[in-house]
């Protein structure tokens, strides 16, 4: 269970109410690093680890490159450790 009052409106698409820290960790984080605001990433440092984000960082597929560029370079993260960094949106055209 999470302190809903903090970081509810983030998760309009969930039922809060089911959310755990600890089994759904890479969505939280995931989450709150793409939209959260200052007082909700003082929630995510306080409730998980340097070590922890960092690693939903390098292996999100869901942050967007902007977001991910950002906590990159907050965590000193080479983009070439960055999923979401290294692949290509727009794909080789057919024709």
């Amino acid at each position: 269970m999470i302190d809903i009052n903090n970081i509810a409106e983030f998760f309009w698409d969930v039922d809060t109410k089911s959310l755990d820290t600890f089994k759904n960790k890479k969505f939280i984080i995931e989450r709150l690093l793409q939209y959260g605001r200052p007082e909700q990433i003082k929630w995510l440092f306080a409730h998980y680890s340097d070590n922890e984000i960092i690693e939903v960082v390098k292996s999100s597929r869901t942050i967007d490159k902007k977001t991910a560029n950002y906590w990159a370079l907050h965590y000193n993260i080479s983009p070439n450790e960055v999923l979401c960094l290294k692949r290509q949106f727009i794909q080789e055209c057919f024709y």
